[in-house]
């Protein structure tokens, strides 16, 4: 292609002028159009002027598109596209995919700045869902500094990561968008120079290069193992940072003065990834082994650098600070394990102990990760333990006290032993799950006495592959400690039968010790009907002997995980979230009259429609004593992108959890909330049996919407692409709606702007409410809204979910369902039902807008709808190509690229999948 010299000239010119953005009115506005600029001189260079100025066309026809409003079609505002040949609409795609890739930067980067501000403000108040706020409360709530600290100690928060079918996103995309983070982040600081910022727009422009020229999907489907090596950027770059700052902002918080008042480390990590076999045949028992090894491999090399800093860093005299003669002694003894290593030490920090038994803990550490990871090395030299380890740290602080250093021994110090305490010698506890169906053949077949090496079902999943997986379960917590994995999740539980049979695989697969001294059996309830039986699934499991006896070697402390996504996609949205609401209820009740400890771990999704939504409301919402102390949840997919993308935006994240976990702790909290659920009981029951009756009309009982969800929506194309590992369906040989998986369905929806889960059957249950009740219905609603937490959160909910969608861009994808009668007659259903939704839910915020009460979200939802609706109509326009008449070859494998590549622009421009 030939590059006129004068190619960019134009996006040259719309650089910002100015050094730095310290000093800039609005910041984030500046830096969006620098690096839209800097994108634009790159496609220029490397494509021709050309493509830029189609690009440009496309970006001014599609706002002037939405400013004009329904007088003009997205179609016809984008009507440069036509004629257009697929090489073509494949280089626009990737412009505008860039293009949000690079803003996705600038706005998580401008939430930093924001929260960096705010601490900058001189006399503010806490953040309203911070941890110091909610320290604030309990104490004018009548708590004591010691109650509070009392209950920080005893409550335990747990993320649990998980892979996602649908994660759109490559592990070399998201380094890339790190190194612009960096660079963008240096145009803070206000002694920027001149020549300082032209490097930095110079090594932009390099990063941007570099992204242009790197696929933003993947040319093949990962491996499990891809995806956990994936998840490791996050460990390495933001979570192993960011637990001590968040165990100083709670000790901060309560306030004292004393540096040896340590908070307690309530947070600990679990992940599904390389443990999930649920429908995912790929993860089989090597997978499992060698992701705890990957693990240990990451958290272990962390802790050897932060020794290696802190060896640099206390270079502590003997004589001059007095360190204890005993720890010397101590110490002395330590380095005759290591004759060679003892001579260097000596040689290179005599008199100096700390940096001698720094040394010795490096060399220990290194000698650990020897064994657990490469399978060598003796247990006597390495640390058999993270208790081990702790005992050490805790042993150097109180040297360091005893010679009056209590700010070293409080400071980084401190900080490595919260990470110890928090990852262990495992990183995240890594959990099992398989559904329990697969575990009912898997029983048959070893009653029977069959072969072991046999298919159970059409996943090839044999009773060698389920005993196999328990064992190195087994292996796991032997090797890296009990809590690096004893969670084994049974997904689609159903009755007593499925939790004990996998006691009695347990006991085949692991005959030389008791399940009761290494597994714990975490049910899964995900539909209706489980949902809905779960207090009396919990009864006979507690009154049958043979588990109670287990759980009372396991401490009398039961799990039970609960399922948001699939009861979505069978009840729709307000069902399913009353369902659970109403199961956790029942779930309480039941453990308390069996004394139990009951932990609810919450399945919860990115999006609405499988339970998404800001965290901290959502957790404040919950069942009364369903909290407890105690909150775990998945972190799934893109979610994890978007909440753990940096050490400060994890802080706030995690911060907002532990603001609702301690509050939706304190002593009075359980029974306010159950004052609330009965005044609500009975308007709830009927507004959830109007929104499913309306909803399961639609979708499972109107026998052409199932046509219409494959031709209105990319699901086809989307089940064929390599996003995740695993299987868009749980079973290959039935490629149904009721087989699909949950995310895939959600993601569907959110591809062609229609969002549907997040919203369809609320419209009618609201209006219908109205309907039966008059006046006197309309305001149950609005105090119900007003003052219950649960509606309010779940109706906000909604409104996100409506204004995430699009009906403009719907009507596209609708068309391309055709016209004949059935699919017009479900496009109109989907039309009226979202406009009723939209309707009642402004009645009762009372807002004019959607989010008029979010004006920072409804911004940014306003400014990247112009720039998503080029991509979703490069989407439609491919997928109306691609189902088409037959295309040749090439042609074809040009248009599957750009589909693949508009899913990935779209989830980018939406900032969510599935």
């Amino acid at each position: 292609m030939t590059r006129p010299r004068n190619a960019g000239e134009a996006a040259r010119r719309a650089e910002p002028r100015g050094i730095g953005s310290a000093g800039a009115r609005d910041p984030l506005a500046r830096e969006v159009k620098l690096l839209g600029a800097l994108l634009g001189q790159v496609i220029a260079e490397l494509e021709g002027t050309a493509l830029f100025e189609l690009v440009e066309q496309l970006r001014r026809a599609a706002i002037r598109g939405r400013r004009a409003g329904p007088e003009e079609t997205i179609e016809e505002a984008l009507r440069g596209l036509e004629g257009r040949s697929p090489t073509e609409l494949l280089a626009v795609a990737r412009a505008f995919t860039a293009y949000f890739l690079l803003i996705n930067v600038a706005e998580e980067k401008h939430r930093v700045r924001t929260l960096r501000t705010r601490e900058r403000s001189p006399g503010r108040a806490p953040l309203a869902d911070g941890i110091g706020a909610a320290v604030v409360r309990l104490r004018r709530g009548g708590m004591s500094r010691g109650e509070v600290r009392a209950l920080t100690s005893r409550m335990r928060l747990m993320p649990v990561l998980t892979a996602h079918p649908t994660e759109a996103r490559r592990r070399s995309v998201l380094v890339a968008q790190r190194r612009v983070y960096r660079l963008l982040d240096r145009f803070d600081d206000p002694r920027l120079t001149r020549s300082e910022d032209r490097d930095l727009r110079r090594r932009l422009r390099e990063e941007i290069c570099l992204l242009w020229q790197t696929s933003p999907v993947r040319a093949q489907r990962p491996t499990p193992l891809d995806e956990v090596r994936a998840a490791m950027v996050f460990f390495d770059e933001t979570l192993f940072v960011v637990v001590p700052r968040l165990y100083r902002a709670l000790q901060d918080s309560m306030g004292g003065g004393d540096t040896n008042a340590v908070a307690a480390g309530y947070l600990r990590w679990g992940s599904w990834i390389g443990g999930d076999r649920d429908g995912h045949p790929g993860v089989v028992a090597d997978v499992t082994r060698r992701t705890m090894r990957i693990h240990a491999d990451h958290v272990l090399r962390g802790y050897s650098n932060v020794v290696r800093r802190l060896q640099q860093t206390i270079a502590v005299s003997d004589e001059q600070a007095g360190v204890p003669e005993d720890y010397r002694r101590h110490v002395a003894r330590m380095s005759r394990a290591f004759p060679r290593l003892r001579a260097d030490l000596d040689r290179r920090f005599g008199g100096q102990s700390y940096r001698q038994a720094l040394g010795i803990i490096g060399e220990r550490l290194n000698r650990t990760r020897n064994r657990l990871v490469g399978g060598s090395g003796a247990r006597r030299v390495g640390y058999e333990s993270p208790a081990e380890l702790l005992d050490e740290l805790r042993r150097m602080q109180e040297s360091l006290r005893a010679h009056g250093a209590d700010r070293v021994a409080s400071g980084e110090v401190q900080d490595l032993v919260w990470q110890v305490e928090t990852f262990g010698f495992h990183l995240a506890a890594l959990e099992v799950r398989q559904h329990a169906g697969v575990h009912a053949a898997a029983l048959e077949r070893l009653r029977s006495g069959e072969a072991a090496d046999g298919p159970l079902d059409a996943s090839g999943v044999t009773l060698a592959e389920v005993l196999a997986t328990l064992r190195a379960q087994h292996e796991i917590g032997e090797q890296f400690g009990r809590e690096a994995s004893h969670h084994y999740v049974i997904s689609f539980t159903r009755e007593l039968a499925d939790v004990v049979g996998l006691l009695e695989l347990a006991r085949a697969a692991v005959p030389e010790a008791s399940p009761s001294d290494w597994l714990d059996v975490v049910p899964l309830l995900e539909t209706r009907d489980e949902l809905e039986g779960a207090d009396d699934f919990l009864h006979a499991l507690f009154a049958d002997p043979g588990y109670r006896s287990h759980l009372g070697k396991r401490g009398m402390r039961q799990e039970v995980m609960l399922g948001y996504s699939d009861s979505n996609k069978e009840s729709g949205y307000l069902s399913a979230a009353w369902n659970l609401h109403r199961a956790q209820e029942g779930l309480v009740s039941a453990a308390r009259e069996h004394r139990v400890e009951l932990t609810l771990f919450h399945g919860r999704g990115g999006t609405i429609g499988r339970g998404g939504g800001p965290a901290n409301r959502a957790v404040l919402a919950q069942a009364a004593g369903s909290v407890a102390q105690m909150l775990k949840l998945t972190e799934q997919g893109e979610v994890i992108a978007e909440r753990y993308p940096s050490p400060q935006i994890a802080q706030r994240h995690l911060e907002q959890m532990t603001n609702a976990l301690l509050l939706s702790s304190r002593p009075d909290q359980d029974e306010s909330t159950s004052a609330q659920l009965d005044r609500w009981r009975p308007m709830m029951a009927e507004l959830v049996a109007l929104a499913e009756s309306a909803y399961r009309r639609l979708v499972w009982e109107d026998p052409d919407f199932e046509q219409y969800f494959i031709r209105a929506t990319p699901i086809a194309e989307i089940s064929r692409m390599e996003f995740g590992s695993r299987p868009a369906r749980r079973a290959a040989s039935a490629p149904s709606l009721g087989a699909l998986r949950a995310i895939p369905w959600t993601f569907a929806w959110a591809q062609s702007r229609t969002n549907l889960p997040a919203w369809y059957g609320v419209g009618a249950a609201l209006s219908g409410y109205v309907e039966r009740n008059g006046a006197a219905g309309r305001g149950e609603l609005e105090t119900a809204y007003r003052d219950w937490a649960f509606f309010s959160s779940t109706i906000d909910n909604v409104e996100l979910g409506l204004a995430i969608a699009d009906p403009v861009v719907s009507a596209r994808y609708a068309a391309l369902a055709g016209e004949d009668e059935p699919m017009r007659r479900i496009s109109q259903t989907l039309r009226l039902e979202r406009t009723r939704t939209e309707e009642e839910v402004l009645r009762l915020t009372g807002s004019a807008h959607l989010l008029d009460r979010s004006p920072r979200l409804q911004r940014s939802v306003e400014l990247r709808t112009p720039y998503v609706d080029v991509l979703s109509e490069l989407q439609v326009r491919g997928l109306s190509r691609i189902r088409g008449s037959s295309l040749a070859a090439d042609d074809r494998a040009v248009t599957e690229r750009l589909l693949q590549l508009t899913v990935s622009g779209i989830a980018a421009g939406l900032q969510h999948t599935g």
